[in-house]
């Protein structure tokens, strides 16, 4: 009974492990195909941004986790996704010619629509 139990739990967390990052996979994904269009992204720059955009969420979702589980400190927590946005954003700005001051909108309103 507790073997059955135990793979149980294994499956279950491998399960909800894999939809999670292809749930995240897919927000990437709609959030680049956005950018493509709002921005008139070719295919090669659409990869950079796709792996950039993903870069920085697996930093945000691994200092979550290391900051919950207590290995890094609030403050470490805050400078590796700090370090991972300018990252981002950087990129971002590379790519379409803009500003941080004129993406702003749109990231604001991907965040929105990513959320739904």
């Amino acid at each position: 009974m507790k073997k059955i139990f135990l793979v149980l739990v294994l499956v279950m967390s491998v399960s909800a492990s894999f939809g999670q990052n292809k749930w995240h996979i897919s927000q990437n994904d709609k959030f680049v195909a956005a950018a493509a269009v709002e921005y008139n992204l070719d295919e090669d720059q659409q990869e950079v941004l796709r792996e950039s955009r993903m870069e920085m969420v697996t930093a945000y979702l691994n200092s979550n986790k290391d900051f919950k589980n207590g290995d890094i400190t609030k403050d470490e927590k805050k400078e590796i996704t700090s370090k991972a946005s300018k990252a981002f954003n950087t990129t971002m700005t590379k790519l379409t010619g803009k500003s941080y001051k004129e993406l702003k909108p749109f990231f604001d309103r991907m965040r929105e629509e990513l959320k739904k």
